[in-house]
């Protein structure tokens, strides 16, 4: 005969059974790492920052940044408070219990803003929607109908030396990194339109661009060289700004039919281009470019 005691033991290993992998006195749970930023100078907060979900907490390491902490698979956001600057706050991805996420740098500084834009289609100026767009750690869809996005929570320091990069990514489009280096008025960013070219035109030539040259500088590789793209070529600030990000120099670049002007910059050296695009299918090699 079955006992009142075996009856209860059978029903708590069904219960604690059903609780899944993760475990944790929250149940299932996730494992969240990455590493806290300022954005003023990408070096890590020193004193250290706490990373907060729910009621879990974790200081990031004062040599690195970098953190780890285990939260329950229900947990949405992520706070990150650190001595002397306002909190941020991070929207979390779907989490599944027993998975390890990396989150990657997310940044902190000593102003939060908003940075707003509109996702374009190159050829067709269309808006896209329901593209991502990430800046910072931040993570933000693009408007099914309009294309227009609003970054919230962004980190900012006016007194920084970096330009923030962002990407936009979207199925069917190539991906798109642009910069963050607009003037910021009441609290808001406007990076203004942000081309995006499909996938599967026909039309461009062989990715990743129609224009395309190498960059050289004089006593120095070429990584952090920034180029300015002027269009008109009298334009008072430029529609866009890509950094090279290898030693070798080479770039390319998609650029629609029309006239340019290419400003190439790497601490005080420059070096100016003008471009008179036709179309896409044409290619334009601008050779060596050597800032001077």
């Amino acid at each position: 005969m079955r006992t009142l005691y075996g009856f209860l033991a059978l029903a708590l290993v069904i219960v604690l059974s059903a609780c899944g992998g993760g475990g944790g006195s929250f149940g299932a749970s996730a494992l969240l790492q990455g590493r806290v930023v300022l954005v003023g100078t990408g070096q890590p907060p020193n004193p250290a920052a706490t990373v907060i979900v729910g009621s879990q907490s974790v200081q990031t390491s004062a040599q690195e940044g970098s953190f780890q902490i285990r939260v329950p698979v229900n947990a949405t956001q992520l706070i990150v408070r650190t001595p002397g600057l306002p909190d941020f706050t991070f929207n979390l991805p779907p989490l599944q219990a027993g998975q390890t996420v990396d989150l990657g740098d997310l940044y902190v500084g000593t102003q939060s803003i908003s940075v707003q834009g509109r996702i374009v289609d190159a050829l067709t100026q269309q808006p896209v929607g329901e593209a991502t767009v990430t800046l910072l750690g931040q993570r933000a869809f693009s408007n099914a109908s309009t294309g227009r996005f609003t970054l919230n929570g962004v980190a900012y320091d006016p007194e920084g030396v970096l330009d923030p990069e962002g990407e936009v990514q979207k199925d069917g489009y190539i991906p798109r990194r642009f910069l963050a280096d607009a003037p910021v008025i009441d609290g808001v960013m406007d990076v203004g339109d942000l081309l995006v070219l499909q996938q599967t035109d026909d039309n461009p030539p062989g990715q990743p661009g129609n224009v395309r040259g190498v960059v050289q500088v004089p006593l120095s590789d070429a990584v952090g060289v920034r180029i300015d793209i002027y269009s008109p070529p009298d334009a008072a600030t430029p529609n866009e700004s890509v950094v090279l990000s290898q030693p070798s120099g080479v770039f390319q670049l998609w650029l629609l039919p029309g006239e340019y002007r290419l400003v190439f910059t790497k601490n005080t050296r420059t070096a100016e281009r003008t471009v008179s695009v036709s179309s896409l299918t044409q290619q334009i090699d601008l050779g060596t470019v050597v800032l001077q």
